[in-house]
């Protein structure tokens, strides 16, 4: 298989099975984490599922649009983070708005107790 071109905020579909416990399961949207001269050179990236919307500090809830690609509104869940191989990759759906850039970076910050000082 081919190394497909994600970069750093996109939408794609990814294999996330076979898990174990409480990971999300199945094929689900996911989003690019890792930054775009990781993904380039690793096989592998950083990615977090969007699960169903939810009210949670280290969730993101993202509307559905032609950019991102989604089918509906979704929970972009952070506490959900993994690494995964580029082979679970399937199809790109789209491209996370810059307007979300904010609120995912502060839920992570939030989700690995990262605080500015």
């Amino acid at each position: 298989m081919t190394k497909p071109d994600y970069h750093r905020f996109d939408i794609w579909y990814v294999r996330l099975d076979p898990t174990e416990g409480s990971e999300a399961k199945k094929t689900r949207p996911c989003l690019v984490l890792q930054n775009n001269l990781g993904n380039r050179f690793s096989d592998v990236t950083i990615v977090a599922p969007f699960l169903e919307p939810k009210e949670y500090p280290f969730v993101v809830n993202v509307d559905p649009s032609s950019d991102n690609g989604l089918d509906r509104k979704r929970g972009l869940n952070l506490s959900q983070m993994r690494v995964v191989a580029y082979t679970r990759f399937l199809s790109k759906l789209g491209v996370l708005e810059a307007s979300y850039g904010l609120q995912v970076q502060e839920e992570i910050a939030i989700e690995l107790a990262i605080f500015n000082r």
